[in-house]
């Protein structure tokens, strides 16, 4: 290899060198296995039927964490309910002929978690999240699409933040 390979190779590792450098400098790491409170191990979810898009994005995510899912609250040393799971979608934006322009999706959810023995609990916690996206009548199926891909979407954000504010609760005590 001549002398213009050999720097071009130098060059190539020391910007990866430094750019990896640079990531662990400003505080960036996987976030991993997040924290779930030793309670929930044995964990039944309840409030909603086991194949729904909620229940199955939560097993999901709490199996990635460490938590088994049983599917009766006897088997389990902990309960997460959910209390309330509801998806509404707004006009947002109309044009200048009365048409639909832009729909708002948003999607809440409210849970509560209890130990099976003693008195530790998280009490009723709710979590929105919204999003929107364009619609057009000439492009109806395309718009239906973004539109179940982003309640998709939607539903694993949630599945998320309530891990994360599983994860907050163990760090508070």
């Amino acid at each position: 290899m001549n002398s213009i390979g050999h720097r071009h190779n130098f060059l190539y590792w020391l910007l990866l060198l430094a750019l990896s450098l640079s990531l662990t400098a400003c505080g960036f790491h996987l976030r991993g296995q997040a924290r779930i409170p030793e309670r929930m191990n044995h964990t039944a979810i309840m409030g909603v039927s086991p194949g729904s898009a909620l229940a199955r994005a939560l097993t999901t995510n709490l199996r990635a964490n460490g938590v088994w899912i049983v599917s009766s609250p006897t088997q389990a040393t902990a309960v997460l309910r959910i209390v309330s799971w509801t998806t509404h979608r707004n006009v947002l934006a109309l044009t200048s002929t009365g048409q639909v322009a832009e729909y708002q999706l948003r999607m809440r959810v409210t849970f509560t978690v209890h130990a099976m023995q003693g008195n530790w609990h998280i009490s009723r916690q709710t979590l929105e999240i919204q999003r929107q996206y364009a619609y057009s009548n000439s492009l109806v199926l395309g718009v239906n699409n973004e539109a179940g891909r982003l309640q998709r979407g939607m539903v694993r954000e949630l599945a998320n933040l309530i891990v994360l504010r599983l994860q907050t609760y163990v760090r508070r005590n």
